[in-house]
């Protein structure tokens, strides 16, 4: 479909941007990657403030999405109703750029073929065939931070880049009084148990931390996580641990101010690890089948931790892995963390 889609529209040529272009902006998955566009928005704001940006997204980012700022307009595409969500992208209005910073979905580029814009940019990935849709396609690669990626978006729309990370800067309202850690145990989307650490080592690590240190122990995750998380706090209190799970509690933008006032984080790879980088606390964070390279926190209190293995790291769209003993996480020991966290705190 996006070969005959593609072969049927007529590629358009650069031209200069207005002063006040109309930019719609598409990323429909994932709440690290869409942490990873608050840097991608501020640039496009300092390159033209008074830019229109308009955001797809899905529902599983639209939280996020909304938790970011710099947009003007968000058009939730619903999965379940694609033809309605494709009308309703088109009847949003006529855009001077779209830049879709999917890397694989192909369902971002039958959204791109069906947008109306003057200029389309969006990544070249073998297998998917999504690059016959764009004016401009940009190869994406494995070598590389995925915010590089997304700079290469912008360098082929012309856009300056200045290098910005994502920064959150919460509230300074204090929602969780005390000294504490967060603790945040569940990766989210797809490779699941490529990126799990024992919940056993997860005790541990709460007992070692409480009796150094005393801080207590907050357990982070989504709503689904919540039975999960109030088992694990239960383990650790009867070893007489200060520990508490908030899995579900509250939303995203709660979460920014809790990561803001933490003495530290500790957490798998995910997009609550990319959000503690982006609040800028101390972390330690733990990768298995997850590339460092491509994924690793951007900020300079983190500390990663990683067992290198040879078939390390063995997931890069996040699904292609067929692992079904996942040593990376496996080998990684309590010991190994608590190396970090004094080194931290």
């Amino acid at each position: 479909m996006l070969f005959c889609l593609g072969a049927v529209r007529r590629k358009a040529k650069w031209h200069p941007l207005p002063a006040k272009p109309s930019i719609l902006l598409l990323k429909t998955a994932a709440m690290g990657d869409t942490i990873l566009m608050d840097a991608v928005i501020r640039e496009i704001r300092a390159a033209y403030p008074d830019s229109k940006i308009t955001f797809v997204c899905s529902g599983s980012n639209l939280g996020m999405a909304k938790a970011l700022s710099g947009i003007d307009e968000i058009i939730n595409f619903e999965m379940k109703r694609p033809l309605l969500s494709l009308q309703n992208v088109r009847n949003s209005g006529k855009y001077d750029l779209l830049l879709d910073f999917a890397p694989w979905a192909r369902i971002n580029g039958v959204i791109s073929w069906y947008a109306r814009a003057g200029y389309k940019v969006g990544f070249r990935r073998r297998g998917t065939y999504r690059h016959y849709i764009y004016d401009c396609a940009v190869d994406h690669l494995d070598t590389v931070h995925e915010l590089e990626n997304y700079r290469n978006i912008l360098r082929a729309a012309h856009i300056p880049v200045m290098g910005l990370i994502p920064e959150f800067h919460p509230g300074t309202v204090s929602l969780i009084q005390g000294e504490y850690v967060i603790f945040h145990l569940y990766p989210a989307g797809s490779s699941v148990m490529l990126r799990q650490w024992d919940t056993a080592k997860w005790i541990e690590l709460g007992k070692r931390i409480f009796q150094q240190y005393g801080f207590k122990i907050l357990l982070s995750g989504g709503k689904e996580d919540q039975q999960a998380a109030e088992s694990i706090a239960v383990a650790m209190q009867k070893l007489g641990v200060d520990a508490e799970s908030i899995a579900g509690k509250y939303n995203l933008k709660e979460m920014e101010s809790i990561l803001a006032e933490a003495r530290l984080l500790v957490s798998v790879n995910t997009g609550i690890m990319h959000m503690g980088a982006a609040v800028g606390i101390p972390m330690v964070a733990l990768h298995g089948a997850t590339s460092i390279t491509r994924w690793g926190p951007l900020s300079d209190k983190a500390r990663n931790v990683w067992t290198h293995e040879p078939c390390q790291p063995c997931i890069s769209l996040g699904f292609e892995s067929k692992c079904a003993n996942p040593v990376c996480m496996q080998h990684i020991s309590v010991g190994m963390v608590i190396n970090q966290i004094q080194d931290l705190i």
